[in-house]
């Protein structure tokens, strides 16, 4: 049972909001985030603090197809407002703090507490005026509200090629969410390499603009063994360089799941 419901993370394959890794625009992506209840639930938790320790934290945090509201340390709810209506909405949430407060832990919560938020996926965007350390933690409870599993995240690193290593001996899948931070549609493809870097399958897919798409690898590598190990590449459109892409891996074996970070390159690797 546990199993079918985490992996409602990958298998809701749907858009997202803004977000970088640029720290000399202190701008911080992360390609996922997930709220809300399905039997289970999901939160997602935004942890800030401003790199001098001093700096009053304001920043804003945009999302793409997510939109739920945030609740700080003090109880405080920072409200997060819906601004288009398109194929990946666009909702805002500011997140300003006085001058005595250079940290915050903000956790999702529902915009309409007469009734939980169905689980939706996106991608966030958090931009500040100031340097921050910022990491995005997903936590996952049972139906009786108790945590059962949870991992954390830090901002992504744009490129057009993003490597994982695979093992899928024992029984684990690996689970990528990858993000088009552009306004046009791309094209990306999946590619898997065994131990001595020969190409073992692949496959193409799209990825709408502003988007964030989430599958798990052996749905859109078929013909993938059972027993693979090696590594994955997801590739964007080079020929494009003002593509922003940004991908993060989730590895989940049974009922336990974490976090992946792929090697990024502005480049793919050759022979392909």
């Amino acid at each position: 049972m546990y199993w079918r419901l985490l992996t409602v993370l990958l298998l809701i394959s749907i858009c997202a909001p803004r977000a970088g890794a640029q720290t000399a625009t202190n701008v911080y992506v992360f390609p996922l985030i997930v709220h809300g209840k399905s039997g289970a639930s999901f939160r997602s938790t935004l942890r800030l603090t401003s790199t001098n320790g001093t700096d009053p934290l304001i920043c804003t945090m945009s999302q793409r197809n997510t939109s739920p509201n945030f609740v700080g340390l003090d109880g405080y709810t920072y409200f997060t407002s819906v601004v288009t209506s398109d194929i990946s909405p666009l909702s805002i949430t500011p997140l300003n703090q006085d001058l005595s407060r250079p940290s915050e832990i903000l956790l999702t919560t529902t915009r309409d507490t007469s009734k939980a938020d169905p689980i939706t996926t996106g991608y966030a965007k958090l931009s500040c005026q100031t340097p921050v350390q910022a990491q995005l933690q997903y936590s996952y409870f049972d139906a009786a509200n108790n945590k059962i599993g949870e991992a954390t995240v830090l901002p992504a690193t744009k490129g057009n090629s993003f490597q994982f290593q695979v093992d899928r001996r024992d029984g684990t899948r690996l689970g990528f969410s990858l993000v088009n931070d552009s306004t046009s549609q791309r094209q990306f493809r999946i590619v898997a390499r065994d131990q001595f870097n020969q190409i073992v399958d692949f496959n193409y897919d799209t990825i709408q603009p502003s988007s964030q798409f989430s599958k798990f690898i052996d749905e859109e590598l078929m013909h993938l063994p059972a027993n693979f190990t090696g590594t994955v590449e997801i590739v964007g459109d080079a020929s494009n360089q003002s593509i922003q892409s940004y991908a993060v891996g989730l590895q989940f074996t049974g009922s336990l799941f974490t976090t992946v970070q792929p090697l990024v390159r502005d480049a793919p690797l050759p022979g392909f």
